[in-house]
């Protein structure tokens, strides 16, 4: 006799119903939607490196701008008066502005260098240039290496005695040798050359991958048009590099007014001749750690104040230009 389906079966069935609803969803998925998923899952290990290593500091640092710690003991909670007397008080403001301003400076030299050179040498290299292998390893060769390294040989480069003032004087370009580092109107420039140099690979490397990256087809069309060199690189090769213009525009920005490698090695947290060569990062390590010479009073809130601060400048300039970027794609 017929065996009559008990609700057991009928639950099994509707289990196994269910399960092959799900396994056709999940294999009837779009492309797009796949696409969309695959990139979740390749964001997700980043994202939690960046919250881990630059999230949760800047929450520290928002954190501790709101007390007083000389860096050991008790931390008093003050609220908003560091950002107070940081942006009222007459001592604090003008170093503030005068950081900023020389910051700001030490940024306009670097990225006219990088976008400026970087664009020529990057062109020259694009095209069938005789020992171009070698120019690549040439440009790029200071990158990797240590501040330090770059910070001392251009020191011996640009000494008293060094080989660019010999070579000054020889040519009779100079009367006397030059003081490139103690003097207030050429320490910043020589300094911001210093870093330009090291890191210019970097921008040369970024714009040319940038420029091999332009369709063949839109270069011959151009020519066969009568486009002359100059009007291909202009209207062809240009418009093509100003996602890698943004990106170098970017990280250089973070990297000037975050960063004080070059004058701290150079000059110390004094920042001399007379502070003019001090920058926000100087700035900013100066109020945290105090002077050289052991004077002044560490402000570890204060200097978390600062960088506050700092984050405020530099945060909207870099998501205008990011979006900017996302706009013209």
């Amino acid at each position: 006799m017929p065996h009559a389906p008990s609700p057991d079966d009928y639950s099994d069935d509707l289990t196994a119903e269910l399960l092959r609803s799900d396994v056709k969803k999940a294999q009837g998925l779009s492309f797009r939607q796949k696409e969309k998923l695959q990139y979740a899952l390749l964001l997700i290990p980043g994202c939690l490196l960046y919250g881990i290593f630059n999230l949760l500091p800047l929450i520290g640092t928002l954190v501790l701008s709101f007390f007083d710690w000389p860096g050991i003991g008790p931390a008093t909670f003050v609220g908003f008066d560091n950002f107070t007397k940081l942006l009222t008080d007459a001592y604090m403001s003008d170093q503030l502005w005068n950081a900023f301003q020389q910051t700001f400076v030490f940024f306009a030299i670097c990225i006219s260098l990088f976008l400026g050179l970087g664009t020529t040498f990057a062109l020259l290299l694009s095209w069938n240039t005789a020992g171009k292998s070698a120019y690549k390893l040439l440009f790029f060769m200071p990158y990797p290496l240590a501040a330090v390294a770059v910070a001392f040989l251009g020191q011996l480069i640009v000494d008293v005695r060094g080989p660019l003032n010999q070579l000054m004087m020889h040519w009779d370009l100079i009367s006397a040798p030059l003081m490139f580092l103690g003097e207030a109107d050429t320490a910043l420039p020589t300094i911001a050359l210093f870093q330009s140099w090291q890191k210019l690979g970097f921008s040369i490397m970024l714009i040319l991958s940038a420029i091999l990256g332009v369709r063949a087809d839109l270069l011959e069309a151009a020519v066969l048009d009568g486009a002359s060199r100059w009007q291909c690189i202009r209207h062809v090769v240009f418009p093509v590099l100003a996602p890698a213009f943004v990106l170098i525009t970017i990280l250089t920005l973070v990297d000037v007014f975050n960063n004080a490698e070059y004058v701290l090695i150079l000059m110390g947290p004094d920042a001399g001749p007379y502070y003019s060569t001090d920058i926000l990062g100087t700035f900013q390590y100066r109020t945290a750690f105090g002077t050289s010479g052991g004077s002044g009073t560490a402000d570890l809130g204060m200097a978390a104040a600062i960088g506050m601060v700092i984050s405020v400048l530099i945060l909207p300039a870099t998501i205008y230009l990011a979006l900017r970027n996302m706009r013209n794609r």
